[in-house]
């Protein structure tokens, strides 16, 4: 069986908010007729609002594929054996954006969401397979991956 997660947005944030900007001036330059401006900032657009990474995962061969997905289009990425990690562990992630204005005010925001990880031989997290919104839905996927992959489980170690 074959499994594909998309991870998260390589771009996230204020790179976002760029993206969104080259593609609203692409569209003025396309009617204002400026099509040597309009095509490469088009591009830089795309490029900062359509790549994200991503895993795939083949169960029957026992191996995975990180990914990133350029510009929506294009796969990059190679096959690992899943012989090379000894386990899954759940590790809640948490990402804070901070914007400063010129008064030197701040606005923040924060996003939460667990991640469900490869452990390599070192017992530490490797890469995601997994992206969720709750823990409750992070820990079912973990239990599944388990299955699957026929991995043992790992809590992580608090220092």
């Amino acid at each position: 069986m074959i499994i594909n997660h998309k991870i998260q947005q390589t771009f996230t944030g204020p790179l976002t908010m760029i993206g969104i900007t080259f593609m609203i001036l692409a569209v003025v330059f396309v009617f204002s007729g400026i099509w040597y401006f309009a095509v490469p900032i088009f591009v830089f657009a795309m490029f900062f609002l359509f790549t994200w990474s991503g895993v795939t995962i083949d169960t029957e061969n026992r191996r995975v594929k990180p990914y990133y997905m350029v510009f929506g289009l294009f796969k990059r990425g190679n096959w690992i054996s899943i012989d090379r990690f000894v386990g899954l562990t759940l590790v809640p992630m948490q990402k804070v954006y901070a914007l400063y204005s010129n008064s030197n005010r701040k606005n923040s925001s924060v996003s939460n969401d667990f991640r469900v990880y490869l452990v390599d031989h070192r017992k530490r997290p490797s890469f995601a397979l997994r992206s969720c919104k709750s823990q409750e839905q992070a820990q079912n996927s973990m239990d599944e991956f388990s299955i699957w992959l026929k991995l043992p489980v790992y809590s992580i170690r608090k220092h």
